[in-house]
């Protein structure tokens, strides 16, 4: 098989650590970036600083006008507010073969964009790494976790060209883990990151008062709880203990860690807040579970389920 032409959407956190290493592992990729972080990827490198250290790697970025090719895998790395800003480029970008892979926090963001434009093959997916813009074409990782999970929803794992994405992520020293049930398992990310937003913007808190014994650890708890009911009423139990789980993940992270949601929040701008707080509201309705956390965090927020 010949080599892969990746496309990645988004040069955040997620997606710019994505094209950075899949670059440092002899891949053919190319960025979408724009503005001061497009400048600086250009004149130096994508930069990647962990601790003291920091490397430059030499992304490929343009932006989204420039980019004429036709992608075989587009890694979509925006926030969940933007996901539809980016159909044109989605369908600009592939052709009959390309696989689209989402990698974003709300769940069943796969699914809404191929029932947006069922054209295009689009799997589920998402992302387990701590790293965040420090500064315009500069991230910072906070952690050694970098675990890409993605796969159909029929669970078929019969695409030759998804082993090959499987062998590129390792390849470039990313953990890849090509799923059978991904709606489960990308249920399993989002509760730990949607309940860890939640908490910390409720009491507008970092992730360092959810690691010690207290009402914010608890409220913590409690909302993977919830999510953890909500996956045995969808028939897509977790095989893992998911509470203790999730906490053994949060007490991982730098105490001053906070969710994006959090951060966009304090800058007064478009949040993720809908899908990762009141989607959750949304779905214990629609599948008669209870979730009392999360509609006393969402009532802050002035959400209100509407019959």
């Amino acid at each position: 098989m010949s080599d892969l032409k990746y496309l990645v959407i988004g040069a955040g956190g997620t997606g710019g650590c994505i094209a950075g290493f899949l670059t440092e592992g002899g891949k053919d990729v190319t960025l979408i970036a724009r503005n001061a972080s497009l400048q600086s990827i250009c004149e130096h490198g994508l930069r990647i600083r962990k601790g003291d250290s920091e490397r430059s790697i030499p992304v490929k970025a343009v932006t989204e006008e420039e980019y004429q090719e036709k992608a075989d895998i587009i890694f979509l790395c925006v926030k969940g507010y933007s996901v539809e800003d980016t159909y044109p480029l989605l369908k600009k970008a592939s052709d009959g073969h390309t696989i689209i892979i989402p990698i974003l926090n709300i769940y069943g963001t796969g699914e809404k964009i191929a029932k947006d434009i069922p054209e295009l093959q689009v799997l589920n997916g998402c992302i387990y790494i701590a790293s965040a813009i420090e500064e315009p074409g500069v991230l910072r990782m906070s952690g050694d976790i970098f675990r890409i999970v993605y796969g159909r929803v029929d669970g078929k794992k019969e695409d030759a060209v998804l082993f090959q994405v499987e062998q590129d992520l390792k390849d470039s020293g990313i953990t890849p883990i090509f799923s059978e049930n991904v709606r489960r398992d990308t249920l399993q990310k989002y509760a730990m990151v949607s309940p860890m937003a939640s908490v910390g913007a409720f009491y507008d808190i970092s992730c360092g008062p959810m690691q010690v014994p207290g009402k914010e650890r608890e409220r913590y708890r409690a909302c993977v709880k919830e999510i953890d009911d909500l996956a045995n009423a969808m028939g897509i139990p977790f095989e893992v203990d998911v509470v203790q789980t999730n906490l053994d993940i949060l007490d991982a992270l730098a105490p001053d860690c906070t969710a994006s949601m959090q951060k966009d929040l304090k800058k007064g701008g478009r949040t993720e807040m809908d899908g990762l707080i009141f989607e959750m509201v949304r779905m214990g309705h629609r599948y008669g579970v209870p979730v009392p956390n999360y509609e006393e965090i969402a009532a802050k927020f002035g959400f209100a389920l509407t019959e």
